[in-house]
């Protein structure tokens, strides 16, 4: 959603000078709908992220899978755009540890 977001914007700046409108200029615009829509459901997941991080356990995993699943939760929290290199890192380290398990599991 953040994806199609960013694209309605750049799509609405580039072919409707979109943030040299007014309020009212903007609410014209067929894509402006969509951007609004993304920007409500983006918020209230944000909040819902908000209130379930403090509930998630950050150590004692009892298996690797679920180091493997905080990983996945973690790497969807590091945005790729803003911090390319701690996003890489946790996607490799991810990866990683899935392809150890796998050969773990791999009949000798």
């Amino acid at each position: 959603m953040q994806r199609r977001w960013a694209r309605l914007e750049s799509y609405l700046a580039d072919q409707h000078n979109w943030f040299r409108l007014s309020d009212t200029e903007r609410r014209t615009l067929p894509a402006a709908q969509e951007l609004r829509d993304i920007d409500e459901m983006l918020e209230l997941l944000f909040e819902q992220r908000e209130a379930l991080l403090p509930k998630l356990p950050v150590r004692g995993a009892s298996s690797l899978q679920v180091v493997v699943a905080r990983l996945a939760v973690v790497e969807r929290l590091i945005w790729r755009d803003d911090f390319p290199e701690a996003h890489a890192m946790i996607a490799g380290a991810r990866e990683d540890l899935l392809t150890f398990i796998a050969a773990a599991n791999e009949p000798h």
